[in-house]
């Protein structure tokens, strides 16, 4: 518990969560300003259309924050003092994973609210924004899962998850069926599919073949998860100090 307290506060420094707020709040920012004039039915629909497809701004929030978990322990030469103590390596991975979740959501939390406000803001209803939540909470867990092992894994880190991203999250998911089911974005979608009273259009055309489905969602997940925590405990083992 103590690692991941000691992540956590290295990773949400002052500078970098004001900036990355703004990068997860795009989505709220662009519901205010195209749904002053729209219909009641119209504020529903667009909810979840503009989270659905300006929210890759938030996975790329988590990208910057998440792959500096370990990274930056490790460039600052202060990892072989984390080795030294008596942990087992799976701990260690497990309260790294630990400590990007929570990094995530306390972004995923400003990003929602920001919708929050702009819903506020148009005189929509709020009750379309609780499942908005469930969208931002479940991607801060499925790309923490990847990014944080990655940012340990691969030189030049953020480059490759930004390939990730921008590549295959937006593009050859989109092309490639099979490549769909994957998706951590889609994936994170398809429990708020399931759960938001109305999906417009374009969050259902690029849910794609992905069934809405929360408890389908939050066991992908959850394996997502657990091969994200075997690959880092493996590469501690691997790359261990002493």
């Amino acid at each position: 518990m103590v690692l991941a307290v000691h992540l956590y506060k290295r990773l949400m420094r002052k500078g970098r969560v004001i900036a990355l707020l703004a990068l997860s709040s795009v989505p709220g920012l662009v519901y205010w300003l195209s749904s002053f004039d729209a219909t009641p039915a119209q504020q529903e629909t667009r909810y979840s259309d503009i989270l659905a497809t300006a929210g890759f701004s938030f996975a790329i929030a988590v990208l910057i924050l998440t792959v500096a978990t370990l990274r930056e322990e490790r460039d600052g030469g202060t990892l072989p003092y984390i080795y030294m103590r008596p942990i087992p390596r799976v701990v260690i991975a497990a309260w790294s994973i630990v400590a990007g979740i929570a990094s995530a959501l306390t972004i995923a939390l400003g990003g929602w609210l920001t919708s929050v406000i702009a819903v506020l803001a148009v005189g929509g209803d709020l009750s379309i924004t609780w499942s908005g939540l469930s969208l931002f909470v479940a991607a801060a867990f499925g790309y923490s899962a990847v990014f944080v092992p990655l940012g340990y894994l691969v030189p030049r880190s953020l480059l490759v998850g930004l390939g990730y991203v921008i590549v295959v999250e937006s593009i050859l998911a989109a092309a490639v069926t099979g490549l769909a089911q994957f998706s951590i974005w889609r994936i994170s979608l398809s429990i708020f599919a399931d759960l938001s009273p109305i999906v417009g259009n374009e969050a259902t055309q690029l849910l794609g073949p992905v069934s809405p489905g929360a408890g389908g969602g939050v066991i992908k997940l959850a394996a997502i998860l657990v091969v994200g925590l075997a690959a880092l405990t493996v590469t501690l083992q691997r790359r261990d100090a002493l």
